[in-house]
């Protein structure tokens, strides 16, 4: 087979070489044993396209969770909705389940289409018809963390309140994702007087090609502790810690450079903006720091 892979030039996937060494080893091992012939044929027959390897996959991976959903002692469940690239709403259910020996293990529960209206009834209904089918024993629910639509924490005719309102759902905690409040405690600081300006003068810089060049070459004679300048994105709230640190590193060269091309600077050195933004740098930071240690598996808080 060494010799075989030497001598041709085209991809071979992992399993037809893997298949291959399989039947090597059968004809030398199997040829003289009783039935040989049948078992090695029976092995010749076994199809490894890639197709029906992500279905054994998959099948498998399923069979496991079914395993786990019929013998955990408590669980949990994260829900969260959104619409995908196709403008199909999709309901995402996570699933922590504590086992007698006090053991966890999260897994993505389900990925549910909500192909109509997103209304808290019809998440509700959703969430209700996939835990019947698959015999989930509700009773043993303890804390549910909604996330994404207002749809979901209504206090009178949300998700949440659905399922309260439900005699086959027990007492239980529940919760709004934490990143959620983060995020609106991002939007409602009220430093747009700094983060605006930064933008501008990234976008500045980064937006032309020559002066963009020009930019990073004086980085590089400068041994700037950066490269370059992060572009901000306003959907992705968490780039404003990274862009401003960014920025404030680099803050003596870009004054520098603002300087030899003749614009104006007054801004960069007016200290009560300089010291807004020092704060901004540090909250932002602080926010996009608690949201990463946030998002470790198994991490309870």
């Amino acid at each position: 087979m060494a010799e075989k892979r030497k001598k041709t030039y085209h991809f071979h996937n992992d399993w037809e070489e893997e298949l291959e060494a399989m039947m090597i080893i059968a004809n030398t091992v199997l040829k003289d044993e009783k039935n040989g012939t049948d078992l090695i044929s029976t092995l010749s027959d076994v199809k490894l396209g890639e197709s029906t390897m992500v279905r054994r996959v998959s099948g498998n991976l399923a069979d496991q969770l079914d395993r786990d959903l019929a013998k955990y002692s408590w669980f949990s469940i994260q829900c969260d909705e959104s619409v995908d690239s196709s403008s199909i709403a999709q309901l995402l259910i996570f699933i922590r389940m504590v086992f007698e020996d006090f053991s966890t293990r999260e897994e993505l529960l389900a990925l549910l289409p909500l192909k109509t209206t997103t209304r808290r009834v019809d998440i509700y209904n959703t969430v209700k018809e996939f835990f019947v089918q698959k015999k989930v024993p509700l009773e043993k629910l303890v804390a549910v963390t909604t996330d994404g639509a207002p749809a979901m924490i209504g206090r009178h005719t949300g998700f949440i309140a659905h399922c309260k309102s439900d005699p086959d759902f027990p007492t239980f905690l529940y919760y709004h994702c934490i990143i959620h409040q983060q995020a609106l405690c991002a939007k409602v600081i009220g430093f747009e007087h700094v983060m605006t300006p930064v933008v501008k003068i990234i976008n500045n810089i980064r937006s032309k090609a020559k002066q963009h060049r020009i930019f990073k070459v004086l980085l590089e004679e400068m041994s700037a502790e950066y490269g370059d300048l992060l572009l901000h994105t306003e959907i992705r709230w968490l780039s404003s810690g990274r862009v401003l640190l960014r920025f404030v590193s680099l803050l003596g060269e870009i004054k520098e450079f603002k300087q030899s091309k003749g614009e104006d600077i007054s801004l960069l050195e007016d200290t009560e903006w300089t010291l807004d933004l020092a704060f901004l740098t540090d909250i932002t930071g602080k926010l996009n720091d608690l949201n990463c240690k946030a998002k470790v598996r198994l991490l309870l808080i």
